[in-house]
């Protein structure tokens, strides 16, 4: 094998596993677990990986092996079947990412009417329209013949594989396939990210709102329990005036002044404040983007906008991972694709390659997006993958304490056997000393 094929062996490689076995534990996480099996959108995500998978088996293994070996070693008839399923599960897999897209639009921006009509059986429904329509967009090739044709290449006189697509079917699959799902795909995810926007903006006013009102609530119990304690005080201070009899029949000395200290209540203002801030350290949990305490009032306004500001990169973060591998790996192989039916001769195989490739990248990155950055399909990953190594630890450490210990407990059996039998003897002799000492100092025992 040339040096030149060493890095693309190690590329190939790396994404046909990246595909193949992220896409098997995205299958095992929802079947498995049961929080996410009893969630019916993540049906959608079965099917995505269902596609994917069908990618890295049926036809990247073997593009890999015909880009790596310079020839088709594969037949005719094969290589028309080949591109059937290149087609089929490339468009199944764009298809099924555009469903999930209208699936959480619906989600967040209906959620009533979600609830109410979208159930697993029209769930399933939609992934079968998906790949019915996949399916027959691939099988339009072979059906009626076209779309692949076996060449043999003029320098290396072997035969290669190639995909060649009719004009008017390059194009129509291309809007059926990709850009037709593109556009409802930006479309959706600008709206639902508008739609977040305006939904976090009126639950913050409708939270400050509340708060505003409790703080309110709250100081005016306070400012009447205040008031009730200054009134009470009042009525306990001691008379400015004494009577004149009662202190000349008192035969003793005068005494000292005393004094009476009391401690007067805390403002009603002060004790505003402290409410305020108690309760938004509380109602702090609820929206922590939105409420933010803090003891001084200048600080806040700028702090719970740097806060918004996170939120919205963290928002446009996520849209923009999405989009953004989506386009960049499937838009050059259809602009490609389409530019191919007008001039075939007009692109190299090297460029080609490259486009195509890109394109099935998307499979291997499709389980890191929609899986891994989800919260609860990481803890589903971290369960499966600590049961696999946990099982098979505890499988070599029994084997090592079986072969260790096995003449050791052997030995421990055959001593318990023996304390067994020895213990047996003693209580079989027991008995016979006990009529022993009754029949010769019956006398004894009767007295005791």
């Amino acid at each position: 094998m040339d040096e030149v094929q060493w890095p693309l062996l190690l590329l190939f490689s790396l994404l046909i596993l990246l595909a193949l076995f992220g896409n098997l534990l995205v299958c095992a996480a929802i079947l498995w677990d049961r929080p996410l099996r009893r969630q019916p959108e993540n049906l959608f995500l079965v099917s995505l990986a269902v596609s994917d998978l069908l990618v890295s088996v049926l036809v990247m293994m073997c593009a890999a092996a015909s880009d790596l070996l310079g020839y088709w070693p594969f037949g005719q008839i094969y290589c028309q079947f080949w591109v059937s399923f290149d087609i089929t599960c490339c468009t199944a897999s764009i298809l099924n990412l555009c469903a999930i897209s209208l699936d959480r639009y619906w989600h967040i921006s209906r959620p009533m009417v979600y609830v109410r009509y979208c159930n697993r059986r029209r769930i399933y429904y939609a992934i079968v329209v998906v790949w019915l329509v996949s399916a027959a967009i691939g099988a339009a090739p072979l059906g009626f013949g076209f779309g692949s044709k076996v060449t043999i290449h003029n320098e290396t006189k072997m035969a290669r594989c190639e995909m060649r697509l009719p004009m008017l079917y390059a194009i129509s699959s291309s809007l059926l396939s990709f850009f037709v799902p593109a556009a409802v795909m930006v479309l959706l995810y600008t709206k639902l990210y508008l739609y977040a926007r305006k939904h976090v903006r009126s639950i913050k006013t409708q939270l400050q709102q509340a708060t505003s009102f409790l703080i309110m609530q709250l100081a005016s119990e306070k400012i009447r329990e205040v008031t009730a304690a200054t009134l009470k005080g009042e009525a306990l201070l001691p008379p400015s005036s004494t009577p004149v009899r009662s202190a000349r029949r008192s035969p003793k000395p005068p005494s000292k002044t005393v004094e009476h200290h009391y401690e007067l209540p805390e403002s009603p203002v002060s004790h505003y404040y402290k409410m305020r801030s108690t309760v938004l350290s509380k109602l702090h949990f609820l929206c922590p983007n939105c409420i933010a305490p803090k003891t001084t009032r200048e600080s806040q306004p700028s702090n719970n906008n740097n806060r918004n500001n996170v939120s919205d990169q963290k928002a446009r973060l996520t849209l923009g991972v999405i989009m953004g591998t989506f386009l960049v790996c499937w838009l050059p192989f259809f602009l490609v694709n389409i530019a191919r039916s007008f001039s075939p001769n007009s692109f190299s195989q090297n460029s080609i390659l490259a486009v195509t490739w890109l394109g099935y990248a998307n499979s291997a990155a499709n389980p890191l997006i929609y899986s891994i950055f989800n919260r609860d399909f990481r803890r589903a990953f971290k369960k499966i993958i600590v049961n696999i190594f946990h099982c098979r630890e505890e499988q070599d450490l029994n084997k090592s304490i079986s072969s260790r210990y096995a003449v050791p407990e052997v030995e421990r059996r055959r001593s318990c056997t023996k304390s067994s039998e020895s213990n047996h003897e003693n209580n079989n002799e027991q008995p016979t000393r006990l009529v022993v000492l009754t029949t010769s100092a019956g006398s004894a025992i009767t007295e005791e």
